[in-house]
Parts: structure tokens; C-alpha cells; sequence
């Protein structure tokens, strides 16, 4: 399998993993789903990390970008599924709220992506150089 594919499917199931994990832990724990955000930020920078270290910076921030789009998408409907806990909010967006999120998540990943990239490019130049 191409390095591509095993770093996107990777990411879509961490990404699938964290949702489900962290909607049965609000729901049971009684804590917010919305805290878990920032996890989520961190697999995408993770993604284009690694993808920058195995593959290509551009690609692994398209990669970073395609898991935020499962996040907004398919790790929506898998915290819906499981009730997450979300407070006061109702879990029942409209078209144009989805349409947005996914548009502002997909951004996002790709920025977190980016800066993922970044990182690894920085930490391998370091490393050349000794400093």
C-alpha cells in the first residue's frame, strides 16, 4: 500500500477512534464533548508530521486537511450516534451549520497539518545543521 493511503487511513481511524472514545467517556463521565476539540487538533498535527516525514510536506498537509474533513463528516455522526454529552447544545445542526463546519474543520486540519509540517521540517534542518 502507498505511504499516502496508510497515512490517510490512519488518520481516519484515529480520528474515528478519539470521536467514539471521547463521546462514551463525556456521556459516562459527564463532562462536556467540546472539551475533547483540542484532541482532535492534535492528530491532525500529528498527521502532518508524520506525513511530512514519510511522504511530502503538501501532500501530508492535504492528508491533515481530508481527516479534518472525516472528522466534521463521519466523527460528527459518530458522537451523535453515541450521545455524546454536548451540554446545553442540541446535537441536530442544520444544513448550512454542517456545511459551515465542514468547511472551517477541513480548514483547520490543514492548518494544524501545515504547522505539523512545519515542525518536521524545522526539526530536520536542526538536526542536519547540529544545532
Amino acid at each position: 500500500m502507498k505511504p499516502e493511503y496508510k497515512l490517510l487511513l490512519t488518520g481516519f481511524l484515529a480520528i474515528g477512534l478519539f470521536d467514539a472514545l471521547a463521546s462514551i467517556a463525556s456521556r459516562k463521565l459527564g463532562f462536556n464533548y467540546a472539551y475533547w476539540g483540542s484532541g482532535s487538533l492534535v492528530i491532525y498535527c500529528v498527521v502532518g508530521f508524520w506525513g511530512s516525514k514519510q511522504i511530502n510536506s503538501r501532500t501530508a498537509v492535504l492528508i491533515a486537511a481530508a481527516v479534518g474533513f472525516f472528522d466534521s463528516t463521519i466523527g460528527w455522526k459518530i458522537s451523535m450516534f453515541l450521545k455524546a454529552n454536548t451540554g446545553n447544545i442540541k446535537n441536530e445542526p442544520t444544513i448550512a451549520v454542517w456545511i459551515i463546519t465542514i468547511i472551517f474543520v477541513t480548514g483547520f486540519g490543514a492548518l494544524c497539518g501545515l504547522i505539523g509540517s512545519a515542525l518536521a521540517t524545522y526539526l530536520a534542518r536542526k538536526r542536519v545543521s547540529g544545532i
